[in-house]
């Protein structure tokens, strides 16, 4: 039974993590390269980020129902962030060297970003996935004890009404594991990923 339940957690998870990704990554390196963008929306960016994250979820209630669609919008929203301003970060922070030369060597601005701009600002795009990682397991299960019947979170919840301990322990126990599983895999996805990376800090050392 747990097993079903932490399925339906994830599938929530995925979809609002890898939205967030699909809408973030890009948008935080427009505002990077694009000063004006930068400026155009750093209000809107900075009046939303300070908000609580489980605050959003009575608002997500309130347009979406109780569905998947709300649980998703709450993980959406509360992974911006960290993949926003990681990726905003590490475009500002290229050695302007290495964008100069490639200039010189007559690259589009199409291959500079995919080439240069890219690449450079990876090591930061992957530190914000991972932080969000963790925050989507977080607000999986907010969400799931506010407005849900099923998921981990609810199976934690409806354990805990019904006085079954033990059930309320062994879904406690899944998603500390379940945390620590997604933490390996997402390593084991960077260094793979980052692997020239790794390479040139060592010989740098």
């Amino acid at each position: 039974e747990i097993l079903q339940q932490v399925l339906m957690s994830l599938k929530r998870a995925a979809a609002g993590y890898f939205l967030a990704a699909f809408v973030f990554i890009p948008l935080g390196l427009a505002m990077g390269i694009f000063q004006r963008l930068y400026r155009l929306l750093e209000i809107v960016i900075e009046t939303l980020r300070p908000i609580p994250r489980p605050v959003v979820v009575p608002v997500a209630m309130l347009f979406f129902g109780l569905g998947d669609g709300m649980k998703v919008f709450v993980i959406f929203f509360s992974c911006a962030w960290p993949i926003l301003l990681n990726t905003f970060d590490g475009v500002r922070n290229i050695d302007r060297v290495l964008v100069y030369t490639a200039r010189t060597f007559g690259l589009t601005s199409s291959r500079l970003i995919a080439k240069v701009v890219l690449p450079a600002a990876s090591p930061q795009i992957m530190t914000g996935l991972r932080i969000s990682l963790s925050i989507t397991l977080i607000l999986v299960v907010i969400s799931e004890m506010v407005g849900s019947s099923d998921g981990i979170g609810y199976f934690i919840l409806d354990s805990q009404r019904r006085f079954k301990v033990t059930q309320m322990y062994a879904g406690m126990i899944m998603l500390a594991v379940l945390g620590y599983v997604l933490n390996q895999l997402f390593m084991l996805f960077q260094q793979r990923v980052l692997s020239w990376h790794e390479g040139l800090t060592k010989r740098n050392r």
